[in-house]
């Protein structure tokens, strides 16, 4: 009689061990994306809102691991394939808990990063090559950037930055399509606009700096009196002159008594070291590489050097750096 018990009671464990598997074998997999839910939005309500369409399995709603907030999405299993069809139907675009959510089935981890590259690439093709230009005149405008650039392509966008005045930074950024924003930056890199001679080149991601391929040198205590022509000529002495810049007084036109020379490295060192206490129209020359805007100098401003005005241009320091 025991051993009769015992098996009747192996068998009925045994079938029912049965039951529970065959379910697991033919379960609904697919699950849903819910996005844009209210972060006041409980798991219970969504739930709620999806049980009018078909058995909800579960609802999981990813929260922020520092704060434990809900991230602002959640995923929702159906019982079946019919109920899903009908949930995503019936709620796609709808409002729940005063927001509109977006509802659509969940792909997996590797698609979403598939259409995620996809996309981007597609993206950058549409917008083409962002190019950076430096040394820009203050009142050099986008319609004169256009104009020559519009000789190489057609031009997408022209950005020009200003500070919080208002006040143009001195550089630009020009949206082309890659062919002609290579054919630009080879043409145009080294050409003068508006009396300035403009560096053209590809720009670079946020944070990102390109080589400098050239020193600029500050050239500080310059005589009032002095003009270009004459502080070109001295540093020529020691090489080809990139640019030589003096910056004025936007109001009164006069220099601010301190200039800035570009030249290749090995050029520039040597005229820094020759010419820093040279005398030129009466005046000792301070001369050294210019420094990022907020670098501290020691001369005063009796000698020439508005100490908070280094560069002049807030961005020649990242040398095409994409900042906007």
């Amino acid at each position: 009689s025991s051993a009769i018990s015992s098996s009747v009671l192996f068998s009925e464990v045994e079938d029912a061990t049965e039951v529970e598997e065959e379910p697991k074998a033919d379960q609904f997999e697919t699950s849903i994306y819910v996005g844009n839910i209210s972060f006041d939005l409980t798991d219970g309500e969504i739930s709620d809102a999806f049980a009018a369409y078909g058995e909800v399995v579960k609802v999981s709603m990813p929260t922020d691991r520092n704060t434990g907030k809900s991230r602002g999405f959640a995923f929702v299993k159906m019982a079946n394939a019919e109920a899903t069809a009908a949930a995503i139907g019936a709620l796609n675009e709808s409002e729940l808990g005063g927001r509109t959510i977006y509802v659509s089935e969940s792909l997996p981890k590797d698609q979403v990063a598939d259409n995620k590259k996809k996309f981007n690439q597609r993206n950058k093709k549409e917008e083409g090559a962002k190019i950076y230009v430096g040394n820009l005149d203050f009142g050099t405008t986008s319609e004169t950037l256009k104009e020559t650039f519009a000789e190489y392509g057609e031009v997408k966008d022209c950005f020009i930055p200003s500070d919080y005045d208002g006040n143009p930074r001195g550089f630009a950024f020009i949206q082309m399509e890659e062919e002609s924003a290579l054919k630009a930056i080879e043409e145009l890199n080294g050409i003068e606009l508006d009396g300035r001679t403009i560096v053209v080149n590809k720009s670079l991601p946020k944070g990102q700096k390109a080589k400098r391929r050239d020193i600029k040198l500050y050239v500080g205590n310059l005589s009032w009196g002095t003009e270009e022509a004459s502080l070109r000529e001295l540093f020529e002495e020691y090489g080809k002159v990139v640019d030589c810049y003096i910056p004025t007084d936007r109001e009164t036109g006069q220099h601010r008594g301190f200039a800035f020379v570009t030249m290749d490295p090995d050029d520039a060192l040597r005229a820094a070291d020759e010419t820093d206490g040279y005398e030129l129209d009466g005046r000792i020359l301070r001369v050294n590489e210019a420094q990022p805007k907020g670098f501290s100098r020691s001369y005063d401003d009796s000698e020439g050097y508005d100490g908070g005005d280094v560069y002049d241009e807030p961005s020649d320091e990242s040398w095409g750096s994409d900042s906007y």
